[in-house]
């Protein structure tokens, strides 16, 4: 799960990037609790809850905004073509580039004849992420959200930098310590990094990082924990010439947990770094903490990791 996230913020390199919201439409456009992608809604679609997106609860209408990392963009491009589509029952009539506040995007849309909808797809590759936004307008509601009228809210897709206390709000965990640490970014509404020092690049070495995210673990027995937790710390990328130190079962406020502290070199400026992952197990989900700074400075800084993983609480 964080070799993923990871993977991510590498490609971005800076995870921090000021994005606005577009001057045409920026009274008007909605921005979903934590997301950095809003537009302005046809009339009858609301924001609900934490969705990104927004809904029509009444005739079962939905605008969906997701943000994917970036690599997900070639993946998906394959998926809008008429042949690709045509197995899952659905016919494309239109595909073009289409033009937001946001950028250009490809868009594709069809009628879904196994689920008798029309479905809108826009694909944008954003600086940080890619951008997928689905529509989805049931035929007896098409009256009701005529295509120019769909056509015309997905011009207005913005961006915004979205505010870091909403986006922390949507996380499944409560960090009630940061242990002197500010939050960089919390990603994909699962994981939050965190730092010391200015810069948000995760290659600055000599400023010690966290990276703090929950993965599934389904029903695996405590006999595969060890094994899962070694699988989880050599997925991690960015890090090379790793050498355990230690390796061992513990517990956390009295649940079971994984450490697993290593001695690696970053693999972009080659400098040596320690670095502690703790896997701390319970239900059907783990959380994975990673501590990352300099041979120099671990002294300092574990304690400080140390305070973060401890003060790491379910969300209510």
């Amino acid at each position: 799960m964080l070799a993923g996230l990871l993977r991510l913020c590498l490609a971005a390199g800076l995870i921090a990037t000021a994005l606005g919201p577009a001057p045409g439409h920026a009274v008007d456009v909605q921005f979903p609790v934590g997301s950095s992608l809003g537009l302005v809604p046809p009339p009858g679609l609301n924001l609900e809850g934490t969705i990104p997106g927004f809904r029509d609860a009444e005739h079962n209408v939905s605008i969906l905004m997701l943000e994917l990392p970036p690599g997900a963009f070639d993946a998906i491009r394959g998926s809008l073509i008429t042949d690709a589509a045509k197995p899952h029952g659905v016919i494309i009539d239109e595909r073009e580039t289409l033009f937001t506040d946001a950028g250009a995007g490809l868009l594709s849309v069809g009628n879904d004849t196994n689920g008798h909808r029309r479905r809108w797809m826009l694909l944008a590759q954003m600086p940080r992420f890619t951008a997928l936004v689905t529509v989805e307008v049931p035929d007896e509601a098409r009256k009701l959200y005529p295509d120019d009228v769909i056509r015309k809210a997905l011009t207005t897709l913005s961006l915004r930098d979205a505010p870091i206390e909403e986006q922390l709000g949507l996380l499944p965990f409560r960090l009630t310590d940061l242990g002197g640490f500010r939050v960089v970014a919390v990603v994909n509404r699962n994981a939050v990094i965190l730092t010391k020092g200015e810069q948000d690049n995760i290659h600055v070495v000599d400023q010690p990082h966290l990276v703090i995210g929950i993965g599934p673990s389904g029903a695996a027995p405590s006999r595969d924990w060890p094994r899962m937790a070694e699988i989880t710390f050599n997925s991690l990328p960015g890090y090379v010439d790793r050498q355990i130190t230690t390796s061992e079962m513990i517990r956390i406020d009295g649940a079971p947990a994984y450490e697993i502290r290593a001695l690696a070199r970053d693999a972009v400026t080659g400098d040596p770094v320690m670095m502690v992952q703790w896997v701390r197990f319970g239900g059907s989900a783990f959380v994975q903490i990673v501590g990352i700074t300099t041979q120099a400075h671990w002294e300092r800084d574990f304690p400080h990791f140390r305070a973060v993983r401890d003060g790491i609480q379910p969300r209510s």
